[in-house]
C-alpha cells in the first residue's frame, strides 16, 4: 500500500558480527526499523531498541513493485548472500536470504457515505465493536480555517485490504523459518471533514485597477483515521491473531500477543519503529507484522491513500433539517450484528492464540535451513585448524577383514592398513583376536645374516667320465 517512487537501495554488508547470528524461532527480541532514506522505499533493521548504528544492523527490508499493480511484495533479508554454496540471487548475487515474504494481493478498497440529517446510514463495522466515533462538533473543531463560513460536510469512509505473509525459501524449497502462510486482514474507519468558507475579493485588471468583486469560496479539508483493526488468519479461515490501533495523534501503538511497536512522527516526517517481539512466536514473523502495520497499513498511509467525495458546496445548505450530522449514523441491532466482533474496550492489547495451537495448524512446516553464523572465511578457516589436529594425533586403521563384526567400537583416524592376527589365551586356551598397536608397526631391530658353510664332496670318479 503506497507509492513506491523510490529508487533501489542496496543497504551492503554491516562491518559488524551482528548480522552473522539469527534469532532462535521463538525468542523475544527487540528491532528498531529506520527507512534508508528520503527518497527511499527500503528499511535497515538494527538489533535493539538503542540509537541505530552501524554496530547493530542486522536485517534488511526490501520493497519491490507498485501495490496498483498487485505485483508489489516486501522481503525481510539477511545479509548470507550464498545458501548451501550458491548464489540466493542468480539474477542479483547481493541479494541475501529471504526470511519472511509479504505479497500485496489487492488494492485498498474504500467505501464512504455522506452524512445527512434526511437518511440514517448503517455504521462500518470490522473486527472490532464497542466504541464509536467522535462527535460531529469533535471533528470541527480540528480543523482551521478564517472567512465567512458557508457550508459544512461530514463524510465516513471505510477501507478493506490484505496481504498474504509467507516464510523464505531456499531453492530446494526448504523454509528460512519455521511458519505456514498466513494473510493479514485490515479494516480501517475514519472520518473526512469539509468547511467552506467565502471571502469578498477584488478583481483587478493587468494594470491593477480594481475592476470589481466577487465571493471566493474556500474547502478546509481533513481526514481523520479513527481506527484500524487487523486480523491475522491462517488457511481454512483460522483467526491466528486479532489486535487494532488508534489512528489519532502523532505516535502510534500496535500491541498483539506476538509483537508490540510503537512509531513516533507527523504525517510528513515519521520516526523509527521500535518493536518487541514476544517469547513463542517467531520474532521474524512479529517483525514483519510490526513493519506491515507502521508503514503500509498506518495510519497516514491510509490517509495518504484516501479521496473523500464532497458534495458541491450549495449541497444541503438550505433547512436546518438538511444540516450534515454525523451522529446519525447506528450500529446493526440483533441478528444483523455479526457475531465475531470484539468489544473493543475489553481487548486493549489484542488477542491470539496460543504459540502451540498455532504450530499445530495444518501445514504449520516446523523444520527450516538453520543459517550458519560464520562467515565463509572463518568456517574455512575452522575446517583448516581441525584438520591439522587431526594430522598431530595419527591413530591406526585396522583392515579387520572377516573380523569385521567382532572390530572393536573404540573410534580411530586413519594412518595406513595393517594386518589383524589371532593369539591363543594362555588363560583359556582359546584363539582371541589381537589388534595391531602402534608400537607393533615399530620394526624388530636388524639382525646379523649367519651364513652356514657347507661342505661340498666331489666324486672323482664322476668326473673322470
Amino acid at each position: 500500500m503506497g507509492c513506491c517512487y523510490s529508487c533501489f537501495f542496496d543497504p551492503g554488508v554491516p562491518d559488524n558480527d551482528e548480522w552473522r547470528h539469527m534469532p532462535a524461532p521463538d525468542s523475544a527480541e527487540n528491532y528498531t526499523i529506520q527507512k534508508c532514506g528520503m527518497f527511499s522505499k527500503d528499511y535497515n533493521v538494527y538489533h535493539g531498541t538503542d540509537e541505530p548504528s552501524e554496530d547493530n544492523r542486522q536485517l534488511w527490508m526490501n520493497k519491490e513493485g507498485d501495490w496498483w499493480t498487485g505485483k508489489a511484495y516486501i522481503d525481510i533479508e539477511n545479509f548470507h548472500l550464498k545458501t548451501e554454496g550458491e548464489p540466493n540471487n542468480p539474477d542479483d548475487e547481493k541479494r541475501g536470504q529471504v526470511l519472511w515474504h509479504s505479497q500485496f494481493i489487492d488494492t485498498p478498497h474504500f467505501e464512504q457515505h455522506v452524512s445527512f440529517g434526511a437518511g440514517r446510514h448503517e455504521r462500518f463495522l470490522g473486527f472490532f465493536d464497542g466504541y464509536d466515533s467522535d462527535d460531529d462538533d469533535e471533528y470541527y473543531g480540528r480543523v482551521s480555517h478564517s472567512g465567512q463560513f458557508w457550508n459544512k460536510f461530514i463524510v465516513k469512509f471505510s477501507c478493506r485490504t490484505s496481504a498474504k505473509i509467507s516464510p523464505g525459501k531456499t531453492k530446494k524449497g526448504v523454509n528460512f523459518r519455521p511458519g505456514i502462510d498466513l494473510t493479514l486482514n485490515v479494516f480501517s474507519k475514519g472520518t473526512a471533514v469539509r468547511i467552506i468558507t467565502r471571502t469578498w475579493e477584488e478583481d483587478r485588471d493587468e494594470e491593477g485597477n480594481v475592476t470589481g468583486h466577487h465571493w471566493a469560496y474556500h474547502n478546509h479539508d481533513q481526514e481523520f483515521v479513527d481506527w484500524i483493526e487487523y486480523k491475522l488468519t491462517a488457511p481454512g479461515g483460522v483467526t491466528v491473531a486479532i489486535f487494532r490501533c488508534q489512528g489519532t495523534g502523532n505516535s502510534s501503538t500496535w500491541e498483539c500477543p506476538i509483537f508490540k511497536a510503537t512509531k513516533e512522527g507527523g504525517f510528513f516526517s515519521e520516526g523509527d519503529c521500535k518493536v518487541e517481539t514476544k517469547a513463542g512466536w517467531d520474532p521474524l514473523l512479529g517483525l514483519m507484522l510490526a513493519h506491515l502495520c507502521s508503514s503500509e497499513y498506518s495510519p497516514n498511509q491510509i490517509k495518504r491513500d484516501f479521496v473523500p467525495n464532497f458534495p458541491g458546496r450549495n449541497r444541503f445548505r438550505y433547512g436546518k433539517a438538511n444540516r450534515p450530522r454525523g451522529n446519525l449514523w447506528y450500529a446493526p441491532e440483533g441478528d444483523d450484528r455479526d457475531q465475531e466482533t470484539l468489544n473493543g474496550a475489553e481487548y486493549e492489547g489484542g488477542i491470539s492464540i496460543d504459540p502451540e495451537m498455532f504450530q499445530a495448524i495444518p501445514g504449520y512446516n516446523r523444520e527450516f535451513y538453520m543459517v550458519p553464523p560464520f562467515s565463509e572465511e572463518e568456517l574455512a578457516a575452522e575446517a583448516e585448524e581441525e584438520q591439522e589436529l587431526n594430522q598431530e594425533k595419527p591413530k591406526i586403521e585396522i583392515d579387520w577383514g572377516d573380523l569385521a563384526n567382532c572390530a572393536p567400537t573404540q573410534p580411530c583416524a586413519v594412518l595406513r592398513k595393517v594386518p589383524a592376527h589371532m593369539e591363543t589365551d594362555p588363560e583359556t586356551g582359546l584363539l582371541v583376536f589381537v589388534p595391531i598397536s602402534f608400537e607393533a608397526l615399530t620394526p624388530p631391530p636388524a639382525q646379523e645374516k649367519v651364513e652356514e658353510e657347507i661342505e661340498v664332496v666331489i666324486d672323482e670318479s664322476d668326473d673322470e667320465e
